[in-house]
């Protein structure tokens, strides 16, 4: 193994490398000083960012990605479907909604809102932690009681048949017996099947019977079908966002009208 050296940056190891006479950072005395701005805007508090994944559910494809035999499929111009979401328009509006209130908690008494985010005052990390517990337990409640189990399963085979249906409009007409049908207990069967031996659409054999039904099983095999793994799914968790040393090492913070002034020199993030 080779070493590289930038002759603009100090190493924080030296002893890892072969020419012992390298300047460690920790010698250097922008560090001890940005090191120290670090650990004092660390006690004020911290950039905080919100981040929920696995709300949002949707499938789409393409006769040309799904590889479709040229004899099954009529002549058409949209060769590229429609996006399909699990839940219909007013039930993602209500969950965005959902969200917004989370965020909303961030306000001019508890934090401080700068061009690289919200910085959460320490003194209410412990009141973030339990809006963030009650934001999830909304979610939970909404999705239990406002949708259930049944609904939940017409949601994710109306989606499913809405496919469908696009589909057969692109496929000749002595082929549409071939076409997937929407239900759940061979859904759920043939999922596990295909995840047995990791399956991919690229893998198939196009010439199976079950060809469309095990396209249509891969692609949406990220939906959970079962309300349960649904909201098991769903992740809300906070990211503690950090600032390059770089840029506190011209700087002096002893207090929270120095943090506010430092604040304002932080460049916008893209």
């Amino acid at each position: 193994m080779m070493d590289t050296i930038n002759p603009k940056q100090a190493v924080l190891f030296p002893d890892l490398m072969a020419d012992l006479d390298l300047p460690s950072i920790k010698t250097l005395p922008e560090y001890d000083k940005a090191l120290r701005n670090f650990i004092k805007m660390s006690d004020f508090g911290a950039f905080i960012e919100l981040n929920v994944s696995g709300m949002e559910k949707s499938f789409s494809f393409s006769l040309n990605e799904l590889q479709i035999p040229r004899r099954y499929r009529q002549t058409r111009q949209d060769s590229s479907s429609p996006v399909y979401h699990l839940f219909p328009a007013t039930i993602r509006n209500h969950l965005n909604r959902l969200k917004y209130d989370a965020r909303s908690f961030f306000n001019r008494t508890n934090s401080v809102k700068t061009s690289y985010g919200h910085f959460l005052l320490r003194q209410y990390f412990h009141l973030w932690d339990l809006h963030r517990k009650y934001f999830m337990s909304n979610v939970v409640e909404y999705l239990q009681q406002e949708i259930g189990e049944q609904r939940y399963q017409k949601y994710f085979t109306g989606a499913w048949s809405e496919a469908v249906s696009w589909l057969r409009t692109g496929i000749k007409r002595k082929y549409h017996h071939l076409l997937p049908s929407a239900d759940i207990a061979q859904i759920r069967r043939d999922r596990e099947r295909l995840n047995s031996v990791n399956m991919t659409i690229s893998h198939l054999d196009r010439e199976d019977p079950d060809y469309f039904q095990n396209c249509f099983i891969l692609k949406t095999v990220h939906i959970p079908i079962d309300l349960a793994d649904y909201i098991n799914g769903i992740s809300i968790f906070s990211t503690f966002k950090t600032i390059h040393l770089e840029q506190l090492k011209k700087t002096d913070i002893d207090s929270l009208e120095d943090l506010l002034e430092f604040f304002n020199t932080l460049p916008q993030q893209s």
